[in-house]
Formats: structure tokens, sequence, C-alpha cells
């Protein structure tokens, strides 16, 4: 009598549990919204990128490659914008933050602003894909682009599913002979179970988020709200002829909570081999209406990054939405590297070859790599961190943060000229490209450096692409068909200053040898340098001690 009437409170209170916990969630997502920050779960990057890793690439979308995310910074920038609720949408983001859009890039504004705009229809969703939540390495999307191998000879399985039920049936006739037939057939189907249990707990972890995502897209089919109709038709189309596969996640999760007749339900489990059973006809219905599971993913995938990308606007300090020109040319105002705190922000104008110079530490990179992230974001995201922004629409490309490669056996130079070459190659394909390119070739000797970067900066002059470089060689400002820039800074006695402004013009100042000043370096060794290097600034050659006194 006790134990009936605990459970009897347990129902009659597990609808105040699920009010409360849907409350809470509801007032964590307002507290997000107000104050413009949220905490990430943890999510390892080698789960997110599976499906940006394992989606085969077609000819026709260009693709961020490895060298340029990476000079970027873009799984930081990646991570900043993960305001996605389930495994799907972080995906899905970090697949869109890698594909460029040569065309169409305000293709998903309106789902952007309708995200940002309709309070009670985002915290709706939000609360919808909370519930689906994430599962580190789900491998979701692995189910629409590979061919899965279902379990074979399904028919013994089924067999020897049968044979309890038989031996049950058998022992109302013989009882000796239904014993015995039901505690070998338990016997043997506990033995099949186990022999391959480390395999299907796996693919069974794999097919209930899949169950998940199809329950996920039921609630979300049933969101009343004139705007997102298109979306709520397409997944209801999507899960019609899936649906059926959340009868059999039921079955195979039996036996999984933590109720009293739980250890009794997987008994039942094992001892028919029910989750078999269940995972061959999950399988075979996910094969069969594979284009209608993979819609529903995508559809889930892009409305979690859109609520994203929402929340990233609404929480960054500004942002515009960028112009699109045939012009080969970049212009912004009030332009500042989103992963910077109390970034300097510049306006300017870039034209199809760039060359700045300027001292070390002046900001050369940093303005670089503002560009450079702000061009893909704008063609991916439609969203830039800038007041106004236009360009035309390019395939991003970087050299930037080369590193010498020793399981190769790569030098630091040969490295870059490797980076190097494949931009010329994808120069030369005809796609229109926009380069980055910092302190070129600069893993060789000074004359050979000048010498080939001259003549690369020639022949980029000759082709069609805009192309921006960072070098402190200022003998390379005079190459025709460069527009010169520079970043400055203030020599004085107590150090360098620098303003992090860009500025026109080829860069006409040094910092190096006041450094070593500011540093403490002996007087002779900064004296002797400046020494030499006003020299060479007269005479244009290098005149070194002869020898050394002891």
């Amino acid at each position: 009598m006790f134990y009936i009437l605990g459970i009897a409170v347990c129902i009659l209170l597990l609808p105040y549990f699920k009010y409360t916990r849907s409350v809470e969630t509801k007032k964590r997502v307002e507290v997000e919204w107000e104050e413009k920050r949220f905490l990430p779960p943890t999510e390892p990057l080698e789960s997110v990128v599976s499906y940006w890793e394992s989606t085969p690439k077609q000819s026709n979308v260009y693709h961020i490659d490895s060298i340029t995310w990476n000079d970027l910074s873009m799984n930081e920038v990646f991570q900043k914008l993960n305001y996605t609720q389930t495994s799907i949408g972080s995906e899905y983001l970090y697949n869109q933050l890698h594909t460029i859009q040569l065309e169409n890039q305000d293709a998903n504004e309106p789902l952007y602003e309708l995200m940002g705009q309709d309070h009670e229809l985002r915290n709706k969703l939000i609360y919808i894909l909370k519930k689906l939540g994430k599962e580190n390495y789900s491998n979701s999307s692995s189910f629409f682009y590979k061919n899965y191998g279902n379990i074979t000879h399904i028919w013994f399985y089924i067999l020897c599913g049968f044979l309890p039920v038989a031996s049950i049936v058998t022992a109302f006739f013989n009882i000796k002979v239904g014993i015995g037939a039901l505690v070998l057939s338990m016997v043997l189907n506990i033995l099949i179970y186990y022999n391959k249990k480390l395999h299907l707990d796996s693919s069974l972890y794999e097919t209930s988020y899949i169950a998940g995502i199809i329950r996920a897209g039921k609630r979300l089919a049933k969101v009343k709200d004139v705007a997102f109709q298109p979306y709520a038709t397409g997944i209801r189309k999507c899960i019609k002829p899936i649906r059926n596969l959340l009868h059999f996640e039921k079955v195979i999760s039996l036996g999984k909570g933590k109720g009293e007749l739980d250890g009794l339900f997987e008994y039942i489990r094992i001892i028919f081999l029910l989750d078999y059973i269940s995972y061959y006809f999950m399988i075979r219905m996910i094969s069969k209406y594979k284009k209608e599971y993979e819609m529903l993913w995508k559809t889930i995938g892009e409305i979690d990054a859109g609520i994203a990308v929402a929340f990233y606007r609404h929480s960054t300090e500004g942002y515009c939405t960028p112009d699109f020109t045939e012009k080969e040319e970049v212009t912004f105002t009030d332009l500042y590297h989103p992963l910077i705190k109390s970034p300097v922000k510049n306006s300017s104008e870039v034209h199809k070859q760039t060359l700045i110079t300027g001292s070390n530490a002046s900001g050369k990179s940093t303005f670089m790599k503002a560009v450079a992230i702000n061009s893909i974001l704008a063609q991916t995201i439609h969203t830039v961190h800038a007041k106004s922004w236009s360009m035309k629409p390019s395939y991003v490309l970087s050299s930037m943060a080369i590193q010498d490669n020793v399981i190769d056996g790569d030098s630091y130079f040969k490295a870059e000229i490797k980076s190097l070459k494949r931009i010329i190659k994808k120069i030369e394909s005809g796609v229109p490209c926009l380069v980055f390119i910092d302190e070129i070739l600069r893993g060789t000797n000074t004359v050979e450096r000048i010498a080939a970067s001259a003549s690369m900066m020639d022949w980029l002059t000759k082709h069609p692409g805009m192309i921006m470089i960072a070098s402190h060689d200022i003998e390379l400002t005079t190459i025709a068909g460069f527009d010169n820039y520079h970043f400055r800074e203030t020599v004085q006695d107590d150090g360098v200053y620098f303003d992090y402004q860009i500025h026109k013009g080829p860069s006409t100042t040094k910092n190096a040898i006041k450094l070593l000043e500011v540093m403490d370096y002996p007087s002779s060794v900064t004296a002797l340098a400046n020494s030499l290097a006003e020299e060479f600034d007269e005479k244009g050659e290098w005149r070194f001690p002869a020898e050394t006194t002891r």
C-alpha cells in the first residue's frame, strides 16, 4: 500500500516538476538575452566538426581551407558565435562559417531578423531545441551521407527473439519441455546480446539522438506562427514517412530510466532481443527516407544557427549587413576585430592591390585579420563588425601564421612557398579571390626575399582578384600597381606608442632600435645599430665593423 501511494504521489507531482523546469528554462533564456551573454555547454570540437569534415564537398561550393581558418583563429570566432541549443545547430553553424556564398548572401536574412525581433516565437523555438539538447559524437548527420550497414541475417534474431514466446506457449502443453526450452532460449539470447553489446550500444546511442531529432521536429511542426509556417510545413512533410521510428526508439529505451520496474524491462529487452530487432527497422527506415531525414536535419540546424546569429548580433557592440558590388575593392567604416576587447576601429578603402608597411606591433596583422574575418562573416552569416561594409563577393585566402613542418620535413620557407602556391593556383582557376599575406616570403634572406616578393607582386597585378600584403620591407613600396598604406607609432623617451590606425602612403618610421634602448640594451649595441642604419639610409650600402676589440 505504501509503495502504491508513493507511485501515485510521484505521478501527480510529475506535471509540477515539468512545469517548474519549463519556467526555469524560459527564465534562463530571458536572462541570456537581457544580459547579452551565455554560458556555452562543454562541446568537444572533434564532435562539432564531424558534419563539416565528413560531408562530400561540391566543386561549385567554395569552402574556407584549413590554413586560412587557422590563420584567422576562426575556431574562436565560432565559439563566440555558438549560441546553439543542439548538436545539429553547432555542426550546421560550423559548416556554414566554412562555406563562402558568392551569391544570395542574404538568403538567411529574413530568418535572422525574425529571430531577433519576434521575442515570443524565438523563446518558443529555443525551448523546443533545448529539449533536444546536445549529445557529443552523435554522428547524426552521417546517416544521410553514408550508407549504414544494417544487421545481417535479421531473420535469425527475430527467430531467436520469438523462441522464448514459443517456449512459454509450449509450457501450457508440456511444462518440462516448455521450461527447458525457455531456459535454453533465454541463455542463448543473453549470449547473443552481450556478444555484440559494445557495438550495439554505440549504434543505439546514435539512433536515440535521431529519435530526439524527429521528436523535436514534431514539436516544431506544431508551432502556430504565420512567419514560421514555411519552416513548419517543410518539417511536417519530412517527418511524415519517418515518424514511426519513435515507436522503435521507445522499445530500446525501456529499462533505461530510474524506476523500480526498469530492471525488469531491461531483461525483457535482452531476452527477446528487442534492441537488435528495433535497430534493424530504424536503420531500414532512415535508409529508405534518407532525403527526408536530411532535409529535417538541415532545417533544424538552420533554425538553431539562425537563432545563434540573431543572438550574436544582439550581443555584439555594433554590426551591419554587407553590400556587394562588382568593383574589386573593399570599403568600410568603423571596422573592428571581433576577438579583441576594446578594439580600435578603422575606416578605409582597400582596392585591387594593397601593400601595408609599418613597424613591429603597430597593428598590421590585426588589421588584415579584421578585414579577412569580416570578409568571411559577410559571405557566410551576412554580418559584419562595422558601421558600413561593401565588397566584391570573393573566395577568402590567407597566408599568415606559417609554421615549419617537422613531420613532413618542410622548413619554414618551404611551408611558406607551398602556402603561396595554393593561392596562385586558386587565382589561376578563375575564382574571384580576396587574398591576405602577412610578411611575404620572410623565411629567406633579404636580397632573395625582396626579389621574389617583387616578382610575385608584379604577377598579382596582372591577374584578377584583390590582394592585401603586409611587409616590413620598405623597398616593396615602390612597386607599381600597389596602393600603399601604413601603421605608425610615436617614439618617446619611455617607449613606443601606437595609434593602431591605418594611414595612406608608405611607412617612414622605424622602432626596432628604439625598442632595444627602452629594454636597456648595452649603449654600445644601440649606438652602433643607429650608426649603421643612418649610414645605410644615406649611402644605400652596409659597412659593418671590420674587427671586434676585445
